[in-house]
């Protein structure tokens, strides 16, 4: 999820918990420990692709590590505020935020490795975009008008719950569309005789209303986008998977980390010495194309330099992306004007 949700959340979350005790030391304490886990950015960074694939949402991401590293974060913020705040309450606090920043990244499709040291894989519900301005902007609105209430405490837990509240009911609207997509694609693969093995569903960027599916099978993806407001067909668009060059690569061990970061949803496509991998599960991002480097939001490049694997990341150019047009596009298709 993006950084602003989870702060936001995070300053609902310290007023509701500690807002009685420290009053708006809460809501800063909260926007803080709710980004923690997102610290591993400090040494993932965002233009090493391995890092990022691997060690982003991994250990600080973890349920159980987080709770062994919240107990001397709580003892310490104890000590700070001179034990205004029991023990137990800011531990509470410290979980109520660590866990709800992992569980909610947990909703998007990246992927989060909530059970790590015990296993690697990454769990991904696929029932949240991870930017969502609906989700994130009516919170954000609650949240900082609480700011201002410094002598009414009363008003910003009402405040604070009442954002609290919208951010549980808007995930359980988020888990009622993923329901209602999943039987969409389903009946579209029927209708279309769409020789599929596997397929995932998931909201397009800043929204919950257009969702895209994502199926595949050994040669082939198909990728298609559909809005829940309206009953246009869903329109898939095809794409060989190209497995045989993914299986002769030479970057043996970075070919392995982008299957296992986003198989059976990879397809490849070769070019001179480099091989371009792309993880279609995030969907398509300019969806009035059709042509691979302009359609998919980035790609990744495997290549050889003086005996060892390189890995590169290639993102969207500005001559590729057009962000007035893409948001009309996005409006567009939402409304059910464009498939």
């Amino acid at each position: 999820m993006d950084s602003l949700s989870h702060i936001v959340i995070g300053a609902a979350i310290g007023e509701a918990i500690l807002g009685k005790k420290i009053g708006r030391w809460g809501m800063l304490l909260g926007a803080l420990a709710k980004s923690v886990p997102d610290f591993d950015l400090f040494y993932t960074g965002l233009s090493d692709p391995r890092a990022y694939m691997c060690d982003h949402r991994a250990h600080t991401h973890s349920l159980f590590i987080e709770a062994l590293y919240a107990i001397p974060i709580a003892w310490l913020l104890v000590k700070l505020f001179k034990d205004s705040v029991t023990f137990k309450r800011m531990l509470i606090f410290m979980l109520a935020c660590l866990w709800g920043h992992s569980l909610l990244d947990w909703c998007t499709n990246f992927g989060t490795q909530l059970l790590l040291p015990f296993t690697n894989e990454n769990y991904s519900l696929n029932t949240l975009a991870i930017v969502d301005l609906l989700f994130t902007l009516p919170m954000l609105i609650l949240t900082a008008i609480a700011v201002f209430y410094k002598r009414n405490p009363i008003r910003r837990q009402r405040l604070a719950v009442t954002a609290l509240a919208y951010c549980a009911l808007y995930l359980g609207l988020t888990f009622v569309h993923k329901s209602r997509a999943e039987k969409i694609v389903q009946q579209s693969i029927t209708e279309n005789k769409l020789p599929s093995s596997q397929y995932i569903t998931n909201p397009t960027m800043l929204n919950n209303v257009l969702w895209y599916s994502v199926a595949s099978n050994d040669s082939t993806l198909f990728v298609g986008e559909f809005s829940l407001w309206h009953t246009l067909p869903l329109r898939w668009h095809h794409y060989p998977r190209r497995q045989e060059l993914m299986a002769k690569s030479k970057s043996k061990n970075d070919m392995a980390i982008l299957r296992w970061f986003s198989d059976p949803y990879t397809l490849a496509v070769e070019n001179g010495d480099t091989l371009n991998v792309y993880a279609a599960k995030f969907g398509r991002t300019n969806m009035q194309e059709s042509n691979l480097e302009k359609t998919f939001v980035f790609h990744y490049k495997l290549y050889q330099e003086n005996g060892t694997e390189k890995m590169g990341m290639v993102q969207a150019t500005k001559e590729n992306t057009n962000l007035r047009e893409s948001v009309k596009d996005l409006w567009e298709r939402m409304c059910g004007r464009r498939n």
